[in-house]
């Protein structure tokens, strides 16, 4: 057998592939390490939602600290057992203003006076009904101001 040498153009050639395949390989690597530093981000994040599903502040200190310390089910039922167990689910936000209770007897009693009113009397009715020698008097003065003597209610 005899050994042959590579000519200098099958030389380069093959120099050529090896700086391609090695700057492949640099390029599918660095692509790998973004796509699981991507994955352990999304990771990361879907955590903070379930612990925020939950009811916990990961804002808080109380939050981050039982954040990083639970290592239970991650399920949202399950965190927020274990921080309501806690005292951390449930109470973090300050209560809302309430509004004050509505007295809705003062309503109703507007309502009725307006309900079937009929005008309002004059401040001399007093003496006008005092005037009034008979039950016919009296009821020709109720007419007379818009008043009805037994009406159907």
């Amino acid at each position: 057998m005899t050994d042959e040498m590579p000519t200098e153009a099958e030389d380069s050639v093959s120099q050529e592939s090896s700086d391609g395949f090695r700057s492949n390989i640099r390029n599918l690597e660095a692509r790998a390490k973004a796509g699981d530093e991507a994955v352990a981000k999304l990771a990361e994040l879907q955590r903070e939602l379930s612990f925020r599903d939950a009811g916990v502040d990961p804002q808080s200190k109380q939050g981050q600290y039982f954040m990083r310390g639970y290592d239970g089910e991650m399920t949202v039922d399950a965190i927020r057992a274990e921080a309501a167990e806690l005292g951390l689910a449930g109470n973090n936000n300050p209560p809302a203003a309430q509004a004050p209770p509505v007295d809705y007897g003062a309503e109703q009693r507007i309502a009725m006076a307006a309900d079937d009113a009929g005008p309002v009397s004059p401040p001399e009715w007093s003496s006008l009904v005092a005037q009034t020698n008979n039950a016919e008097e009296l009821a020709a003065l109720i007419e007379a101001h818009g008043g009805t003597i037994n009406a159907a209610v």
